[in-house]
């Protein structure tokens, strides 16, 4: 690994916190200004210590040691440390973007000596990277004294070598919660190939990137406010980041297949009369519903509650009921019917309902996961039309695209809502003859955040940092053949 950094000098912190600060202000993003940390300037005792730290700049996991003047011999104090907590926040069918929210713990403690000295060792704790307030906390309440920390990022790659269609594993602590530090791309071999966030894992990213092109291979990851790499990042107004993360790789020779996520199966979710069980699934496979408590010997009306319309047309978007047949409960007022999960959307559960004379009796729900349904041609000549089919795609504004790869170079999208789930993306087979690499992303299409700017990029952190509801990725391998 090969961090690059640029004017790491210490006159810079300052700085850069203010700047910090005042952008997270500028852009609304940054976490809620009320909470408790943001009282710790104005609980400074009236004659505050001076305070110093070994380091202005360090990584998550590093041995830092805060140092006092000042105090009152004899005094015992606390070391108080700022944290960030962040979520995705998502209104509805609407993205609106990361929120975070400012808060204390305390790492350790001290007496200050005869001198009114005190000094404190602790590790930097994992979490958001970027500018922590830091302080010592007097048994008033009162701060003793506060300063900052700025911590930067770092990256983790397990192995430099992996067979061809597998997977670099990476692991990158102190991810900023300030946009201009809250998502890195990664591109390969100079192409880009996708997003790392980390709001909703407290800063540390865990993704993988796929090992293509048989021989020596160069991965780098940069700082993206914009939705792409920023390559100049030694001559922004934050000179102390790394301005690139390089890893050189190896891909060896393998025997690639194709791979997904395994999809889990989500609880049945009981109402006061139906359950569909499993609750989850994909298009074509089988689920029961189950009803009791119901009038013996009676008839129900079934019926399965989707979306219908587009995002961008003026028709817009609305509910829609499709009627599932009927049912008639036993001499128990019991009943049991297999159903086969319909072509139709992901995202969010379906809502099934039981009716009796147009009443609501009781309801369940439902979850349609997308699958890929079809690859063809495979093998393919060069030049000609690949079509990957998939079901069950999403239809809000987090999951109803899908990004895609090929051969780690980010080429486009698709969308599945107007087509009621159905994807179908269409791309040429090229390069030369042998393996070739289509991996499909989770995506967000767009949202209410400016900044950073998370859309469209395949991202690489979905599996614990989408926002919604949890999606699988694809990876698919091509044969390309000669022409024909």
């Amino acid at each position: 690994m090969r961090p690059v950094y640029r004017n790491r000098d210490r006159r810079y912190h300052w700085e850069a916190v203010a700047g910090i600060a005042a952008m997270i202000l500028m852009l609304g993003m940054g976490p809620d200004q009320g909470s408790s940390a943001s009282s710790l300037w104005s609980r400074i005792s009236s004659h505050p210590a001076t305070i110093s730290l070994s380091q202005s700049y360090p990584t998550v996991g590093q041995s830092e040691v805060l140092s006092a003047q000042g105090l009152t011999p004899g005094t015992r104090v606390a070391l108080i440390w700022q944290t960030v907590t962040g979520h995705w926040k998502v209104n509805g069918s609407r993205f609106i973007g990361a929120q975070y929210q400012y808060g204390v713990k305390t790492l350790g403690h001290a007496t200050a000596n005869a001198q009114g000295e005190a000094s404190v060792r602790f590790t930097v704790p994992s979490g958001f990277g970027g500018a922590h307030l830091v302080g010592l906390e007097l048994s008033s309440g009162k701060m003793a004294g506060v300063s900052s920390v700025t911590i930067i990022p770092s990256v983790k790659l397990a192995s430099s070598s992996v067979a061809e269609g597998g997977f670099f594993q990476f692991t990158m602590t102190g991810i900023g919660y300030s946009p201009y530090f809250a998502q890195y791309p990664v591109t390969y071999d100079n192409r880009l190939t996708g997003n790392v966030t980390a709001v909703n894992t407290d800063g540390t990213a865990h993704f993988s990137v796929r090992a293509e092109g048989v021989g020596p291979n160069e991965i780098q990851i940069n700082n993206g406010v914009n939705g792409g790499p920023y390559l100049n990042e030694q001559q922004s107004p934050f000179p102390w980041q790394p301005t690139a993360f390089a890893f050189p790789v190896t891909v060896l020779p393998g025997i690639p297949k194709d791979t997904s996520d395994a999809l889990p199966t989500l609880p049945t979710e009981v109402g006061s009369h139906i359950a569909a069980s499993p609750g989850s699934g994909v298009v074509g496979s089988s689920y029961t519903l189950h009803g009791r408590g119901l009038l013996p010997h009676h008839t129900y009306d079934l019926t399965w509650w989707t979306m219908k319309g587009s995002h961008v047309s003026s028709a817009g978007y609305r509910k829609m009921a499709v009627p599932l047949g009927t049912v008639t409960t036993d001499s128990h007022g019991s009943f049991r019917k297999a159903m086969t999960v319909p072509s139709d959307l992901g995202g969010p559960a379906h809502t099934i309902t039981l009716t009796s004379q147009s009443r609501v009796v009781s309801k369940t729900a439902f979850r349609i996961f997308p699958k890929v349904e079809l690859v063809t041609p495979n093998p393919a000549p060069q030049g000609s039309l690949i079509t990957v089919e998939i079901l069950g795609g999403g239809w809000t504004y987090y999951d109803n695209i899908y990004s895609v790869n090929y051969d780690n170079s980010f080429i486009g999208f698709g969308c599945a809502f107007n087509s009621q789930g159905n994807l179908q993306i269409q791309l040429r087979a090229t390069g030369a003859p042998g393996f070739h690499f289509i991996d499909i992303y989770p995506s967000i299409w767009k949202g209410k955040q400016t900044l950073p700017n998370p859309y469209l990029l395949p991202q690489l952190t979905y599996n614990a940092d989408h926002p919604g509801d949890w999606l699988p990725a694809f990876h698919l391998v091509i044969k390309v053949i000669g022409p024909k």
